[in-house]
């Protein structure tokens, strides 16, 4: 019974996912490798500090997110919560509602943003409130079956597209589910554990128009329709590239194992496509070892992470609309920081959230 209930949801996962050629191949293979610094590269497009309110701290920025006029970011602090700002920087409201009664969480895992809600969800307890984005006072609960990883809202499909590592069968999950506005029925795309096992937040992204998820491993990037993904483009690593039998494991020292073998790039993320230039992080050979690949003008770059700079601006919080964004926590940068990227500041006891892209 089992297996045929596996059969099953690869029949409906075939509907779900279009797997014809992708429409390009990013191409990634023998990248130059900058020595200089990464400051001479990224181009600020914009910048603002964040006026948290003296008696708020801000803690671990775990997302990021726009309306068309306010800010959104999900901090882990002293408390878990979403803090929201104006697109000058000033401090809007914050959605704090602690607890185990109704309309309460545990903890923000991951919000997804409508026109006029936000949802969040709570792995602890299994469920996602939708809070009306005015005042938050009202408020529905919905239990959730499934462990959720990720999701974001689809705009002009009244849909929601979620990640699940909910497992079925052999190191099968739920993997990637469709669903309406109230979450009352999810379809689901079961994928391999290890594709599910190695999503990042990072591995969603958005254009002007359009949103992709990458799927790691496979280093496919798909863009999310109302109920399907269609295979958008192929990250290619040549080499470089894991072996397939990677898509099923969920063993960590398998792993481990797997990349001691050899040397290798994957689970590409804050993938960032701009003009004719596109831009990605991805592992270089170990989990520790993030670094970011920059393919302008038919030319692959590979940057090390090495310095406070590096640090700060190679590893994005977030890419959207052609530029990455990241956010400066006190204490995380300093003058000599801010002057190498032309940024001023009167205030160095304040975030600051830097837009910027890459290019020389």
């Amino acid at each position: 019974m089992k297996k045929l209930i596996i059969i099953l949801f690869f029949v409906l996962a075939s509907c779900i996912e279009k797997e014809h050629l992708p429409k390009k191949t990013i191409v990634f293979t023998n990248p130059e490798i900058i020595e200089d610094t990464a400051s001479e590269w990224i181009q600020i497009d914009k910048y603002f500090s964040l006026n948290i309110p003296d008696s708020i701290s801000i803690g671990l920025i775990k997302q990021i997110q726009w309306t068309d006029s306010l800010l959104y970011i999900l901090e882990d602090g002293i408390y878990n919560s979403v803090m929201v700002f104006d697109m000058d920087g000033q401090f809007v409201n914050r959605l704090l509602k602690m607890g185990t009664g109704p309309g309460e969480y545990s903890t923000i895992d991951f919000f997804m943003i409508e026109s006029d809600k936000i949802s969040i969800y709570d792995r602890s307890q299994k469920k996602l409130i939708q809070y009306d984005l005015n005042d938050y006072l009202n408020f529905q609960d919905y239990s959730v079956q499934d462990y959720l990883l990720g999701g974001i809202f689809l705009p002009g499909k009244d849909r929601y597209f979620l990640i699940s590592d909910a497992e079925l069968e052999n190191n099968i999950y739920k993997g990637y589910g469709f669903t309406t506005a109230d979450f009352s029925s999810i379809k689901y795309s079961p994928q391999p554990a290890g594709y599910i096992e190695a999503f990042l937040p990072q591995s969603l992204t958005q254009t002007d128009k359009d949103l992709f998820i990458t799927q790691p491993f496979s280093e496919k990037i798909f863009q999310i329709g109302a109920d399907s993904l269609i295979l958008e483009a192929q990250i290619d690593f040549g080499n470089k590239k894991l072996p397939k039998s990677v898509s099923g494991m969920t063993d960590a020292e398998e792993f481990y194992e797997l990349l001691s073998t050899g040397s290798y790039y994957f689970a590409a993320h804050n993938v960032l496509f701009r003009g004719n230039s596109v831009a990605f992080n991805f592992y270089n050979e170990s989990v520790e070892n993030v670094q970011l690949a920059l393919i302008q003008n038919g030319k692959a770059y590979r940057f090390r992470i090495n310095s406070p700079i590096e640090e700060l601006f190679l590893k994005p919080l977030f890419s959207g609309n052609g530029l990455y964004h990241t956010i400066l926590l006190p204490g995380e940068y300093d003058e000599a920081i801010l002057y190498n990227l032309n940024i001023s500041s009167e205030n160095y006891e304040k975030p600051i959230l830097v837009s910027y892209f890459l290019e020389k």
